[in-house]
C-alpha cells in the first residue's frame, strides 16, 4: 500500500441499493480508487469440466479463499500468479463480497441458493499490474461474470451452470495464531496510512499462546491478544526496548507503529494481507505475511 494518491470510477452497478452496499462495504476496506476492468485473458494446461453433481451446499458468507487456479478463454487451466498480493475472495455476511485479483481491490455482491451463486462486481482499483498478473485479473474479472454455481469441501471451485470450472480457490487464513507479518502501510497519526524506506521494518508475530511480538524498526516489543469472531482484537500495552534511534525515519516510523498499535480494536485477514483497524473502521497497519 503506496501514499500516491490514485484516480477512480464507479462501474457495473446499476441496482440502487446494491450500490449503497458495495460502495459502503468499499470504505470500509480503505479502498480509495475505483475502476471497471474487464477483458479475456489466454492460458494453457489441462481443461477442466466436471457434470458431477455439486456437494451439499455449505453457506459461503464469513468465509475467506485465496485463488489456485483460473480458466482461461479456451477453458483451460492455469495456476495463480504469485504476487506480492495474493487473490483473494471473502464472502461477508451481508451479501457483499470484497478480495484481489492479485494486483487489484475487487469489491461486489453475492447471491447464494443452495449450491447456486450469482456474483456481481462493482467498483475496483485500477492499479498497473505486470503482464502476468494481469492476464490473471482478466481472467477473473470475466470469469466472475459468468458463475452460477460453487461446488466446497478442502477448496471452493465456482462453476457454469453445466459444471465447467471457472475458478478455484484454497482456503485463506482464519486465524492469527502462528502467523508472521512484515509492514507495508502505517497510519501516521494525520488519518493517513503511508509507506515509507522504513516502514517494511515494523514487524509483528503472533504466537499461540496469545503473544504479540516483533519490531517496530528499532526496538523490538511485545504484548498480548485477544480476538474474538468475527474480527474483534485486542492488544495489551506494548512493551518495547528502549534503544536510541540514529535514523530519524525510523524513529518517526517506529513512533508512528507504536501509537498505530494503541488504537487497534478490529481486524482483517485477506489472503496474505492483514489490516487492522481502530473503532471508527481506520485503517491503522497493513501487513504483508511472512512465509
Amino acid at each position: 500500500m503506496g501514499a500516491q494518491p490514485l484516480t477512480y470510477r464507479v462501474g457495473m452497478i446499476s441496482n440502487r441499493s446494491v450500490r449503497r452496499r458495495a460502495l459502503s462495504a468499499l470504505l470500509a476496506l480503505g479502498v480509495v480508487v475505483l475502476a471497471a476492468c474487464g477483458g479475456s485473458a489466454e492460458s494453457t494446461g489441462d481443461s477442466v469440466t466436471s457434470s458431477a453433481p455439486a456437494s451439499p451446499a455449505d453457506q459461503l458468507d464469513g468465509t475467506s479463499w485465496v485463488l489456485a487456479a483460473f480458466a482461461g478463454e479456451n477453458g483451460t487451466m492455469s495456476p495463480a500468479v504469485t504476487a506480492a498480493d495474493a487473490a483473494s475472495l471473502n464472502f461477508g455476511a451481508d451479501g457483499v463480497l470484497n478480495g484481489s485479483t492479485g494486483c487489484n481491490r475487487i469489491i461486489g455482491t453475492y447471491l447464494q441458493s443452495g449450491s447456486s451463486l450469482t456474483i456481481e462486481l462493482g467498483p475496483m482499483t485500477k492499479m498497473a499490474c505486470d503482464e502476468a498478473v494481469t492476464v490473471q485479473e482478466n481472467a477473473v474479472i470475466s470469469n466472475m461474470g459468468k458463475v452460477a454455481a460453487f461446488r466446497s469441501g478442502n477448496d471452493l471451485v465456482l462453476t457454469t451452470a453445466d459444471g465447467a470450472t471457472l475458478l478455484t480457490y484454497s482456503p485463506g487464513l482464519s486465524s492469527l495464531s502462528d502467523t508472521s507479518w512484515q509492514a507495508t502501510g502505517i497510519n501516521n497519526g494525520k488519518d493517513a496510512v503511508v509507506t515509507s524506506a522504513s516502514t517494511d521494518k515494523a514487524t509483528a508475530t503472533f504466537a499461540a499462546d496469545g503473544t504479540m511480538s516483533g519490531s517496530g524498526g528499532c526496538n523490538t516489543y511485545t504484548t498480548s491478544y485477544t480476538t474474538t469472531p468475527p474480527d474483534v482484537i485486542e492488544l495489551g500495552p506494548v512493551a518495547a526496548t528502549a534503544m536510541a534511534c540514529e535514523d530519524a525515519d525510523v524513529t518517526q516510523t517506529e513512533q508512528d507503529f507504536f501509537a498505530a498499535l494503541d488504537n487497534v480494536t478490529t481486524y482483517q485477514i485477506d489472503g496474505n494481507t492483514l489490516t487492522l483497524r481502530d473503532a471508527d473502521g481506520a485503517m491503522q497497519v497493513v501487513f504483508g505475511l511472512v512465509p
